[in-house]
């Protein structure tokens, strides 16, 4: 009866529902205060262990000290030469410091799932199934769609192996560009580019990403010191975000400046209309419902925009490689720390457990589409998800959001501008649903497997037209 109460019942509901899965008040506070020296600690170690790491690395003709940001980065360098060397030069850095890395790991790992056991969770992916307000039977019509589609992946691996001139790609050739692949943006091109694109979506998200640029909300440059990768944060208190990421003016990295002020977006939406804190408490699978859309955006427009070949085969070149990593590698996360938990509620696992692990999840995700004398054993070292209790399993979310941004993209393309302000009231709204409900509006069944299969078949064209190219 209470208009408040009633305008955060979703929330209320959701608290009372999980709320079986907690220890008393008691061991709650104690877990609580354990943790800022337990789990927190590990993932601070993590985080300054890999920030402060810098290579000495030859790169047109001068040796300049790389901060691991900036080596990672160089995996879509054009010369094979430099991506190699990058390779082998990351494989020592990690080789150097993984012992802590997986103490650390350990530290992480033992401790979620002992509160896990504790609360009473039925396993690892418990919480973050019901952190993503999914169900099983959504993630596993979604995971069995995508591991479906691994041949699909496999034949543009092998058309990329075979344009490079080799049988299979090594790991560093996963990044490589394709065809006008020496053109670079610099940071003022890069915002234009993404203005103009965003306002052929919506004039509203273009003046959004506007004021983002002008309000110098982006850290955008590469530095000592700095984390690689990027993420979107809301500060809600004067209603804005704050974006990091690491540009380096690739495609790419614009794609990526484009798919954090999605996530910028998102906030604006929640402030726009008034939404509070506990309204806007958004899972991670439809978080990255907003950003995968924008970077969906501005490489579709331009992608239309060009009847270069050369250019053309650039373009779906850097949204093959995402869409890659966001089905086929994130699968091998996925599995990766699925073992991980597993084997961690047995016994500590050595550094070599956790490559070896790697290993075999990447060799069953890739598969024949890789050289299996090069892979990334050391992918575990510097991917910061890993290291949070808070968020384990940070990775099928991405394949979520990927795939349901590709399905309502294709609903805007049917409905045109009248889809914006449906979506807009979406992404207002996504912390007030499961999201089965929220995609329901759009007459959407995620338990569905035909769903994510359809939204694959999407990439299966952009996979059949890069073959073409």
């Amino acid at each position: 009866a209470n208009p408040t109460a009633k305008a955060h019942a979703f929330m209320i509901k959701e608290a009372a529902r999980q709320s079986k899965y907690m220890m008393t008040e008691e061991m709650e506070a104690l877990a609580a205060e354990l943790n800022l020296s337990g789990a927190n600690a590990w993932e601070k170690l993590q985080g300054t262990v890999t920030s402060q790491m810098t290579v000495d690395f030859e790169l047109d003709g001068e040796v300049k000290k790389l901060p691991i940001p900036a080596l990672i980065n160089l995996h879509s360098h054009p010369d094979e030469s430099v991506r190699r060397r990058a390779y082998e030069a990351e494989m020592k850095v990690w080789e150097s410091v993984r012992e802590p890395l997986a103490g650390a790991m350990n530290g992480v790992k033992g401790t979620t799932h002992t509160l896990n056991v504790r609360r009473k969770r039925k396993d690892a992916l418990h919480t973050p199934i019901d952190h993503s307000r999914i169900d099983r039977p959504t993630l596993e019509a979604m995971l069995g769609a995508m591991e479906a589609s691994f041949p699909m992946f496999r034949k543009y691996f092998k058309a990329k192996a075979r344009r490079l001139g080799k049988e299979k790609l090594a790991w560093w050739d996963i990044f490589a560009p394709s065809g006008n692949s020496r053109k670079t943006y610099t940071y003022p091109e890069a915002r234009d580019f993404i203005l103009k694109n965003f306002n052929g979506f919506s004039p509203d998200l273009s003046s959004f990403a506007k004021r983002a640029f002008d309000g110098n909300w982006i850290d955008a440059e590469q530095r000592d010191g700095k984390r690689g990768g990027a993420f979107c944060m809301g500060v809600p208190v004067v209603k804005e975000s704050r974006v990091l990421s690491n540009f380096d003016g690739t495609l790419d990295q614009v794609s990526t400046i484009a798919h954090e002020l999605g996530h910028a977006f998102h906030n604006e939406c929640a402030y726009a209309t008034g939404k509070t804190e506990l309204q806007q408490d958004t899972p991670m699978t439809l978080a990255e419902t907003a950003s995968i859309m924008c970077e969906t955006v501005v490489m579709e427009a331009i992608l239309k925009q060009t009847s270069d070949p050369q250019e053309q085969l650039a373009i779906l070149e850097t949204r093959l490689i995402g869409d890659a990593q966001v089905i086929v590698d994130i699968y091998s996360r996925y599995l990766f720390e699925k073992e991980v938990f597993e084997r961690r509620a047995e016994s500590e696992l050595s550094a070599d457990d956790l490559c070896e692990i790697m290993e075999r999840a990447q060799k069953a995700t890739y598969g024949d589409g890789l050289d299996e004398k090069y892979l990334h054993k050391y992918m575990w070292t510097w991917k910061p998800h890993y290291y949070s209790a808070g968020r384990s399993f940070y990775n099928f979310p991405y394949s979520f959001g990927l795939l349901f941004a590709t399905g309502l993209y294709a609903i805007y393309l049917k409905r045109g501008a009248d889809f914006v302000p449906d979506y807009k009231a979406l992404l207002a709204s996504t912390g007030e649903g499961t999201a089965a409900d929220l995609a329901a509006r759009f007459g959407i069944d995620i338990r569905s497997k035909k769903f994510w299969e359809d939204s694959l078949k999407i990439i299966g064209g952009k996979i059949d037209r890069y073959c073409e190219l």
